[in-house]
């Protein structure tokens, strides 16, 4: 009897498409970073980038909160991942503190938030009545809207923390089957409410600094007055959900050689910023397809390089395998910073992956996926 081949975690037709979602979000997150350190915040695909990828991963995020015991346990793991590396940055860069996330380590401490927030949304729904549903949602919005009236600004990461809760809360009132992928008619009808945000888009491209897409600070920050500051993120926020939407109708639900790297965005998230001085180091003045490019090599690199360390999908099973790593790591990222907020001094960004239940399984019956038969998984 020959020996039994070893079995690989394959990716479920249901995750294979959110898996595709999160590496399409990924690679605009490495862009994004890749285009400040090259001096392109002003471009036009830089503040498209900012006006929607954030919202959307905060969205991906919500999809896996649907419990009370899961939003707990997982902000449980993102507390434990967060405190280390931050803390250790507080020991490196003068000026950096616990409560002041470094540059694109905000995501972890809003996501905290997040969860005992979605916790305690998780409670209220437990009655069973939608009412609460867009009385949740209103409440969010509103809340969003209103403190950008306050001066709280980067401390705890709360300004963000409110401004894209709305986000995740949506994801969190979303049906699970959305986890599959839309059909033909439903990709047709997102599509069409796509094209309602057509114009926030563009009102938002044209009148909006930059800066004001982070959501980091309040409107006194960029010279506003109450009434214009509320109007602009009322505009980010029909914006971000028509682009959203564009993009979800758009992604294919297929799973494809590449999609595994989508289950497993943690490493990327956490250390791709070590790299980034390659930027202006390779090229004197890069422009957009050739950032691109990096963009996608960068994120298949580390992948490549870094999935020994934990088994794809480890994020949230309880044991954070990316400790060795970040202990390892992370004083080699605090000897790029120039500053508070990162390279260049800038503000930080929105970076995610999705904390999120194992989206892989290991199927006994069934042989490894054939990338090239018709692209698709074995369920």
């Amino acid at each position: 009897m020959g020996r039994e081949k070893q079995k690989k975690p394959v990716i479920k037709k249901r995750a294979a498409y959110l898996c595709n979602v999160k590496l399409f979000l990924l690679v605009l997150v490495v862009l994004g970073h890749s285009m400040e350190q090259a001096g392109m915040k002003g471009d036009l695909l830089y503040r498209t980038i900012y006006l929607f990828h954030m919202p959307l991963f905060a969205f991906v995020s919500g999809l896996h909160l649907k419990t009370v015991p899961s939003c707990l346990r997982q902000a449980k793991s993102a507390l434990m991942l967060y405190l280390p590396i931050q803390g250790g940055i507080a020991l490196v860069v003068r000026g950096q503190t616990l409560t002041t996330p470094y540059w694109h380590l905000w995501y972890l401490l809003s996501l905290c938030w997040w969860l005992l927030l979605c916790g305690g949304c998780a409670v209220v729904l437990k009655s069973g009545e939608n009412k609460w549903k867009a009385i949740l949602l209103a409440i969010s919005v509103a809340t969003s809207l209103g403190c950008g009236l306050l001066p709280i600004g980067r401390f705890l990461s709360l300004s963000r923390t409110v401004v894209f809760f709305p986000y995740v809360l949506m994801g969190m009132l979303c049906p699970v089957e959305l986890q599959e992928g839309p059909d033909r008619r439903t990709q047709r009808r997102l599509l069409g409410l796509s094209l309602l945000g057509a114009l926030p888009v563009c009102l938002v491209l044209r009148e909006a600094p930059y800066a004001f897409l982070y959501q980091a600070d309040g409107y006194r920050r960029y010279g506003m007055t109450p009434s214009e500051g509320i109007r602009l993120r009322l505009l980010c926020f029909a914006a971000a959900v028509g682009l959203g939407l564009f993009v979800l109708a758009l992604i294919p639900a297929k799973w494809f050689y590449f999609t595994k790297i989508g289950g497993d965005t943690l490493p990327a998230y956490l250390l791709h910023v070590c790299l980034l001085p390659l930027v202006n180091t390779l090229w004197l003045e890069p422009g957009a397809g050739v950032l691109t490019l990096f963009s996608v090599a960068l994120v298949w690199l580390l992948w490549e390089l870094l999935r020994w360390v934990r088994p794809p999908c480890a994020i949230g099973q309880g044991k954070h395998l990316m400790f060795p790593l970040t202990k390892a790591g992370f004083p080699f990222i605090m000897r790029i910073s120039t500053g508070p907020d990162g390279p260049q001094g800038g503000n930080s960004y929105a970076r995610t992956h999705s904390v999120g239940e194992a989206q892989y399984e290991r199927d006994e019956n069934q042989p490894d996926p054939e990338p090239g038969r018709n692209g698709k998984e074995q369920d």
